[in-house]
Order: structure tokens, then C-alpha cells, then sequence
């Protein structure tokens, strides 16, 4: 059973102040083999990963035996079970208060860093104590800590370990998750039968570890096999039936594959969970596993009576705080549903903005489990705040104010659109510019460097460095101008350009710093700087114009209002803004027909069923230009690019040369179903059995164009906001290469 935070709270500083005074001074009520028979049940927690019991039997022991230092790194791995990063900084504070340089208290601080998912803060603890203490935990923890340097960097520094530690179960599935990880890293999806491989030999040689079937049984029902994978959570099942790890993905893989008849997964959970409370001991984190599987089977009653037992008894805890999250994140739910169905300017949605505002208020008004549960509040707050009519002004601020303190995932957000509305919605332009400088610019950097070892090349990361970087000097530049600092602006916003040139915000941006030029001349009448500003302020909207990112684009008013300010009226201006639209197509075509694959390669064949159940063979696409396009209900750019889509197929569908075929990656057809009907669409659409993955597609939306031979000569990653156009350009450019003089 789980103790009371009260208690929990109470035993951990007793804990700490007996570690500090040599054991209080008592003598040991334990012997050596007792005390080794406990190391090694702490291990069989691990094996197993029934961390709830793990957890309470060492902290019974860590109290007996508080000098242990390896004691309690067993006990900290239980934590780590838990992702309770905060309890396992405070075992290592207390393991390296009595000695810096004991190996275990280095090896403890890297798993507090990686149960937060901080990867560069415990490469250094990580290092030390692989340094000092070759044991696989140690190996497998330090591995970890160097995930972000890349899968054959990985791979590369596990060779060097001896043979007899590679086959370790510690070792093998840090393997197998290399392997995993290479799949997508490399574009390689034959590691992940590799990783498959791998898994097999851990159940070989460690038939009682369950990672070996876990694993495997996760990776399997992730490429749509669940029907392998069902085996493999059983075996898991029966190996370690209080495991929570264990029992939530036997739920998910009976609730949410067609392993079952619809009218059968319910009943076949609710067997497992009452066999998984008959097994293991009550716990917080087993009780927050029930209410999540409950919501999942549309029992919102039964789900939030288990969230009340964790608040209960454990009001302070990390699984309290994410229930905490719930409700505002529930009425954000709300509101995007308003959004869809009623649109932004209806009154429900204006009031929901309201009710999103003051939950995430009382969110955080609670005592959090630790300062990185705020970003997310704080991200949604910005959102409801930002689309109320007027702008709370104050709190727009302080909201932006908070992204910047907390947030370390959206930097696009929090040091672009966050920052540009502080400037556009709050006096307080010179503070965003300051945190641009201070903290966004770093922050660019930390966020490109987490990208570095998985792109292909060193262009590739600098690219995406320079992305990053443009972002923030864009509103850096932006700020400094609204702010007074013209000048600064200017040369901040020109950084940005140079950074990426396909920065439409920039371009709108510079024309407006090159209209205050210009409008300058004209108050001192030089009718010369005048014209050449307004010249620059035009080329930059033109080209600002050229941008195809869905949203609207700023540059389409600007230019209208300068044409109108040089020409003392918009008499003229619908053929003005003709030329444009050519233009821009123009430059736009040109930049596709130049994308076209250089060595062009042929594709993973496929034999895929309909929604209906039949099957089409990609043989059937021999002869044909075809068009194959990998998307999904869960990818937000997929599905905004739908309507596009649609259009786009039913151009073609009558065409005998062209053959136009989607490829779903949902893992229920009824999702898929329903999303068309919703819709009103009526595309071709293939279900993914694992081809996805086997084909290596690294990004979604993905699209290939193939000749009639089957060889791709384009391929479009991420959604297009004119897709019907641009997708035609590739197809008459392969006929029109095709064609038979």
C-alpha cells in the first residue's frame, strides 16, 4: 500500500539527517547477508520493474541502512520507476554530503537528470561514475546520458565495452533502444528488426528479465503488429504481474489494437486490472495507471475516483500535479473543439477562452511537483490570453514573461510569437528585445544542438541552427523598432535574413523598418532616399509574399497599403497585385522543379488493405505516375493540409496516367472512418501494417511522386498550404519527362 505524503515526506528528511550523522549513532539492526539479500531483491524490482513494491521495501531499508551508498542508487532506481526526479537528487545530495567523489552518488544525480529527460546535464555525472565503477547499471545510465550524440555514436562506444558486459540484460536493452532509436536517425528501418533481433537474445539469455518482452511487445505494437505483440505482453504479464509498466501496455494493446472484437476489449481490461490489484501493492502511481486506462474506456466516473485517492494521498507528489493538469487541459480540449466547430469569433468560444484563463490560474496557484510542470500552463495561458478581445495587457505580459522562465520546447513560440505579441499587444517592446538577447539566443543555440547528432550532415544541423537563430532575432529586431531603437532593429532584422532567408515574418518586418526610412526622407525631402526605401520596403513584401506557410501572411496587406501610400489611391491595384501572384508562382515552381531527386531510387514495395479490406499491390502501380502519400488523424500539419488534398486527388481521378493512393499510419480504421465521413472526403486511403517503418519515412506528412517506372523523383516532407497546385506541378513535370515523342 502507499504511504501518505505526510509520512513519505517525514521518512525522506529523516533519512537525509541519519545519512549526515553516521546512522544517528545506532547500532545496525541488520547483518551483512541480510543486507545483501536486500541489494538483491532491489535488483529483482528492477528485472521485473515492479518499482511500486521496489520502492517501499527500500525505503524501509534505505532507513536501516542509511550509509549504504549502493544501497540507496538500488533505491533511486526504483524511483527512477517513477520518474521522481526531485526524491532522487535529494539520495544523491545525500550519498556525495558524506564523500563528492563516491561513483554511486555521481551514478544517482544521472538518473535524477534522465528521469527529467535532461540528457546534457547528466553526461558529466554519468561520465564519473562509469569512470569509477564498471557495472552495467552504470554502462546502461552513462549510454543513456549520451543519447542526443546519435544512435552510430552509440553504437560505437557499446563496442568498446567487454564482451561479457555487452551481455548483460542491462546492456542488451540499452542495445535493442539504440537500435530502435537508428531506425528513424539513419532512415533505416532494417534496424528495427535489429532492435527485434536484440530483444529475442535478451529473452534468450535472460528469460526472467521482462524488458526482453516489454520491449519488444512495445516496438511491435507501435508498427501496427499487435498481433505478435499480444505474446509478448502476455509472457510479461505472467513474468511480472504487478508491474504498472507491465499491466498499462497489456491494457493498451488489448483496449486500442483489433487484436479483439470492439465488444470484447473491455471486458478483457477490466480482467487484467483486477488481477493487477489482487498482485500488487496500492500505490499513487498504480492508482493515476487505473484512472488514465478508465478515461481511456469512456469511464470519466471511475477515472477521476482514483485521481481523488492519489490527491488524497499524496497531495504533493509529481502523479497529484499532473492530475492537477487535467482540468485545464480538459477545457483546452474545449476550446480547439470550439474552435473547429463554431470558429474563433463565435461568443462559446470568446467565453471558453475565459474558463481556459482562470483554470490555469488555479493550477498554478497549487504547489507543484516541480517548476517544469509550468511551461505547458503557461503555454496555454499565452494562447487564451493572446485571442481575447481586448488583450489583457498585464497578463499577456507576464504570461510571455513565464514561457520565458519555464518553457524549454517551443522556443518558436516562446522567443517568436510570444515575444512579437508582447511587442504588438504590451508597452513593454525593450523587455521582450531584452529577452530575445538575454536568454532566446542561447536558448536557439541549446535547442539546434539537441538536433545535431540526428541530422545526416553537418549542413543539415547548421541549417537547422540557423532556423532556430533567425526566429529570435526576428523578434529581437522587431521589439528594438517598436521600442525606438531603429536602427537596432534594422540590423537585428537584417541578421535574421541572413540567417534564413524564408523568414516571411522578417520580410514583413524590414519592409515596415524601410517604410519609416522612407517616410523619414520624406520629412527632410529627399525624394531620392525616399523612392529607393519604399523600393526596399516593396521587394521585401514581394518577396515575404513568396512564403507558402499556412496562416496568414502579413506582407499581402502591407504591400496593398504601400501601393495605395505611393499612389495616392488603389486605383490599379487589382493588375498590380496580378503581376505579383505570377510572380510568386513563378518563383515557386522553379523552386520545385529544382527539388527534383538527384539520383532517383526506387521505393519498399507494399501489399496494403483498404478501409473496405481489399488489398492493392504496389505492383498495380507499374506503367503510372503515382502519387503516395504517408499521413495520419494524429498529425496536426497532415490533417490541416486535407482539404488541399482532397482537391488535389479528385484532379487526377479520372486521369488513366496518374495513379493517386494515401497510406494511413492510424492504428484503428474506425478513427480513420469517421475523420473521412466528418469531412466529407472520399480519397483512396491504405492502412499501414508496419510498411511505414519498413520504408523509413522520417517525417509526416510525407509524399512521393514516382514515374511510370517506379522510381521517385520527388519527395515533398511536411504539409503544404497550396498543395493542389504544387503537387500538380510535380505530376505534368513527370509526364511531361515521360512523355513519348
Amino acid at each position: 500500500m502507499s504511504l501518505p505524503s505526510a509520512r513519505y515526506a517525514l521518512r525522506v528528511g529523516l533519512l537525509l539527517v541519519c545519512a549526515v550523522h553516521a546512522s544517528c549513532g545506532a547500532p545496525p539492526d541488520y547483518t551483512a547477508e541480510e543486507l545483501e539479500a536486500a541489494k538483491a531483491e532491489l535488483r529483482d524490482h528492477v528485472r521485473l520493474r515492479t518499482f511500486e513494491a521496489g520502492l517501499l521495501f527500500g525505503e524501509d531499508w534505505v532507513a536501516r541502512a542509511p550509509d549504504d551508498a549502493e544501497l540507496r542508487a538500488l533505491y533511486a532506481r526504483q524511483l527512477a520507476g517513477w520518474r521522481l526526479s526531485r526524491e532522487i537528487h535529494e539520495q544523491a545530495d545525500a550519498i556525495l554530503a558524506d564523500d563528492p567523489d563516491e561513483p554511486w552518488g555521481h551514478y544517482v544525480r544521472a538518473l535524477a537528470y534522465l528521469s527529467e529527460i535532461e540528457y546534457e546535464p547528466a553526461i558529466e555525472p554519468g561520465r564519473r561514475a562509469w569512470e569509477a565503477l564498471r557495472r552495467p547499471e552504470v554502462a546502461a545510465a552513462h549510454l543513456e546520458s549520451i543519447r542526443n550524440r546519435g544512435a552510430e555514436h552509440l553504437s560505437e562506444v557499446l563496442s568498446t565495452l567487454d564482451p561479457a558486459m555487452r551481455l548483460s540484460p542491462e546492456i542488451l536493452l540499452v542495445q535493442a533502444e539504440i537500435q530502435s532509436q537508428a531506425q528513424y536517425e539513419l532512415n533505416d528501418p532494417t534496424w528495427a528488426d535489429s532492435s527485434l533481433a536484440t530483444y529475442a537474445e535478451l529473452r534468450e539469455r535472460w528469460p526472467d528479465h521482462v524488458d526482453g518482452y516489454l520491449g519488444a511487445a512495445e516496438d511491435l505494437f507501435r508498427a501496427n503488429r499487435a498481433e505478435e505483440a499480444v505474446s509478448l505482453i502476455e509472457q510479461a504479464v505472467a513474468l511480472a504481474p504487478g508491474s504498472v509498466d507491465v499491466r498499462q501496455w497489456h491494457w493498451w494493446i488489448l483496449f486500442l489494437s483489433n487484436v479483439l472484437p470492439a465488444d470484447e476489449r473491455r471486458t478483457a481490461v477490466e480482467a487484467s486490472i483486477a488481477a493487477f490489484r489482487d498482485t500488487a501493492p496500492e500505490s499513487v502511481r498504480g492508482l493515476y495507471a487505473l484512472a488514465d486506462m478508465y478515461r481511456d474506456l469512456g469511464d470519466e466516473e471511475r477515472a477521476k475516483e482514483f485521481e481523488a485517492q492519489v490527491i488524497e494521498r499524496a497531495p504533493l507528489s509529481r502523479h497529484a500535479t499532473l492530475i492537477y493538469g487535467r482540468e485545464y487541459s480538459t477545457e483546452r480540449s474545449k476550446l480547439n473543439e470550439l474552435y473547429r466547430e463554431e470558429g474563433r469569433d463565435s461568443p462559446e468560444y470568446r467565453a471558453q477562452l475565459e474558463v481556459v484563463r482562470d483554470a490555469v490560474y488555479r493550477y498554478l496557484e497549487r504547489p507543484l511537483y516541480t517548476d517544469r510542470y509550468k511551461e505547458s500552463a503557461y503555454m496555454g495561458l499565452y494562447s487564451a490570453l493572446g485571442d481575447m478581445d481586448p488583450v489583457p495587457v498585464e497578463e499577456l505580459a507576464e504570461a510571455v514573461r513565464g514561457l520565458a522562465r519555464y518553457d524549454r520546447l517551443n522556443l518558436h513560440i516562446t522567443y517568436g510569437t510570444a515575444l512579437l505579441d508582447m511587442v504588438d499587444s504590451t508597452p513593454y517592446a525593450l523587455e521582450a528585445a531584452e529577452i530575445a538577447r538575454s536568454r532566446g539566443l542561447q536558448a536557439a543555440v541549446d535547442r539546434a544542438q539537441l538536433t545535431r547528432n540526428s541530422s545526416r550532415t553537418e549542413g543539415e544541423w547548421e541549417q537547422s541552427l540557423r532556423y532556430y537563430l533567425s526566429i529570435v532575432y526576428d523578434a529581437m529586431g522587431w521589439a528594438y523598432f517598436k521600442g525606438g531603437r531603429i536602427e537596432d532593429g534594422r540590423h537585428a532584422l537584417e541578421r535574421a535574413l541572413e540567417l534564413t532567408e524564408a523568414n516571411r515574418e522578417t520580410r514583413y518586418h524590414l519592409g515596415q523598418v524601410y517604410e519609416h526610412f522612407a517616410a523619414e526622407a520624406e520629412a527632410r525631402e529627399d525624394d531620392g532616399a525616399e523612392t529607393e526605401w519604399f523600393d526596399r520596403a516593396e521587394d521585401s513584401y514581394i518577396a515575404g509574399l513568396g512564403s507558402t506557410r499556412i496562416g496568414e501572411n502579413p506582407s499581402q496587406a502591407a504591400i496593398e497599403a504601400l501601393y495605395e501610400r505611393r499612389n495616392g489611391s488603389r486605383a490599379g491595384i487589382e493588375e498590380y497585385l496580378a503581376t505579383l501572384d505570377e510572380r510568386d508562382q513563378i518563383r515557386r515552381r522553379d523552386r520545385i522543379l529544382e527539388s527534383r531527386v538527384e539520383a532517383a531510387g526506387t521505393y519498399e514495395p507494399f501489399h496494403l488493405p483498404r478501409l473496405d479490406g481489399s488489398l492493392v499491390d504496389s505492383a498495380d502501380l507499374e506503367g503510372k505516375i503515382a502519387v503516395v502519400h504517408f499521413w495520419g488523424t494524429w498529425c496536426g500539419p497532415c490533417i490541416v493540409e486535407m482539404p488541399e488534398y482532397q482537391k488535389f486527388d479528385v484532379r487526377y481521378r479520372d486521369d488513366p496516367d496518374v495513379r493517386v493512393v494515401s497510406i494511413s499510419n492510424d492504428t484503428s480504421r474506425e478513427v480513420v472512418e469517421e475523420y473521412l465521413t466528418r469531412n466529407n472526403f472520399d480519397f483512396d486511403v491504405l492502412m499501414d501494417d508496419g510498411y511505414v517503418q519498413r520504408a523509413g519515412i522520417p517525417a509526416w506528412p510525407t509524399t512521393w511522386f514516382l514515374d511510370r517506372d517506379g522510381y521517385v523523383q520527388f519527395v515533398k516532407r511536411g504539409n503544404t498550404a497550396k498543395l493542389d497546385e504544387e503537387f500538380s506541378w510535380r505530376v505534368e513535370a513527370i509526364r511531361e519527362a515521360t512523355r513519348t515523342p
